[in-house]
């Protein structure tokens, strides 16, 4: 009779732990949906960039000044644009830290080169926080 009653208890109780630890699927459409946008429209995206941006330019190696203190600003912002990745050698990939922190990593493995933002959710809001501009792949 013990046995049964603690059955009666703790099924129910492991069935509530097996159930409410089951790793749930993220969902980010809406982040896509905030990336093809970015993309496709410049106001859309300079609005969505935390300016001075953190990173490091294109060919850092020529940079002269300290890289540090480099910053992305509104002013030698260039636009960013859908890749055409049929056209191109370029791989895309997206590492998600949270809900809330995404990286994406460009990279032409045959030239050995590649670029890396970093997206965050601001505010309820996508933002850019990070660029790496073109330069070779460590």
């Amino acid at each position: 009779m013990k046995i049964k009653s603690k059955i009666t208890y703790l099924l129910p109780l492991l069935m509530l732990l097996v159930f409410a630890c089951k790793p749930r699927k993220a969902d980010y459409s809406e982040f896509n949906q905030f990336y093809a946008k970015f993309m496709q429209d410049s106001l859309f995206q300079v609005q969505h960039i935390n300016f001075p941006l953190e990173g490091i330019p294109d060919n850092a190696s020529s940079y002269s000044d300290d890289l540090n203190a480099f910053r992305w600003t509104a002013d030698n912002w260039r636009m960013h644009r859908p890749i055409d990745f049929a056209q191109t050698k370029f791989e895309q990939n997206f590492q998600t830290i949270g809900d809330e922190l995404i990286i994406e990593n460009l990279s032409d493995p045959q030239s050995g080169y590649g670029m890396i933002r970093r997206w965050a959710k601001l505010g309820g809001e996508w933002s850019l926080i990070y660029y790496a501009g073109i330069n070779p792949i460590r």
